[in-house]
């Protein structure tokens, strides 16, 4: 077989196996969004595929420096790269942090801690934040649409409270002119134009409780919004709280400041 020959099947080879590779973990994306398996199974697959992505996207490096004067076969050799490399992007953002993609979880102390094992409130993973977090808003009607292996429900008390100090300062309760039931009609209002799937409500009592589903993994986080009256004001707050996953990549944060900001 010719150089030229040789080299135009091994790009053929590669462009290919990248394409296959892309094609499979995008079905292990929908199967998990479709509710085949559960997260730590299509994390396992997909951790494999990862891996297997690695070793194509060397076999590519390989291929396109064999290529390098034969243009077609360079092209499909870079494109290949691309192909395998975007997706390993893409599904890198996504994943819940602290979940590893290649290889194996490192176990030990957490994330953000030091030589002692003490962790840095500036560094911790967080997956619950709350407007209040002396006395954070409880969560009751999500509580039963909640998978099993869901992170407890349970606020994590001054550890998490130091954690959100350290890393969202400017999170705070909103102090409102408006009347308990003008507040509470505002934040459905507002909750609805998020996307949240309101699961309660309670004029009454001030509660709202809802669903936030984020776009790639479908991942539903929880979030519950209280409003107390403060003699002809009131006092507006929010919590949002992962299901899976130690850290949510400042998502809950980014969520309470969009619903603070709209409101």
């Amino acid at each position: 077989m010719s150089d030229i020959k040789a080299t135009k099947f091994l790009s053929t080879f590669a462009l290919i196996a990248s394409v296959l590779s892309v094609l499979v973990m995008a079905a292990v994306v929908l199967a998990y969004r479709g509710d085949a398996f559960t997260f730590r199974e299509a994390s396992g697959y997909l951790r494999t595929v990862a891996q297997i992505s690695v070793f194509i996207t060397g076999f590519c490096i390989v291929v396109a420096l064999l290529s390098w004067k034969k243009r077609a076969s360079l092209l499909k050799a870079l494109a290949a790269i691309a192909i395998v490399l975007a997706p390993l992007l893409v599904l890198k953002m996504n994943m819940p942090s602290g979940t590893a993609l290649f290889g194996v979880a490192p176990a030990g102390a957490p994330p953000g801690a030091g030589a002692k094992g003490l962790v840095d409130p500036s560094k911790a993973p967080i997956n619950d934040i709350s407007t209040d977090t002396q006395n954070p808003p409880v969560f009751s009607a999500v509580v039963a649409l909640r998978p099993a292996g869901s992170n407890a429900i349970e606020y994590a008390g001054q550890s998490a409270a130091a954690a959100q100090a350290a890393q969202y300062p400017d999170i705070k309760p909103i102090d409102s002119s408006l009347s308990k039931s003008e507040a509470f009609n505002r934040a459905l209002e507002v909750a609805k134009d998020m996307g949240l799937e309101i699961v309660a409500q309670d004029g009454g009592s001030g509660i709202i409780e809802a669903v936030a589903s984020t776009r790639f993994f479908n991942f539903q986080d929880d979030v519950i919004i209280r409003i107390n009256e403060n003699a002809t004001s009131s006092i507006v707050d929010i919590r949002s709280h992962s299901r899976i996953g130690r850290s949510d990549r400042g998502k809950n944060a980014e969520r309470v400041r969009e619903f603070i900001e709209q409101f």
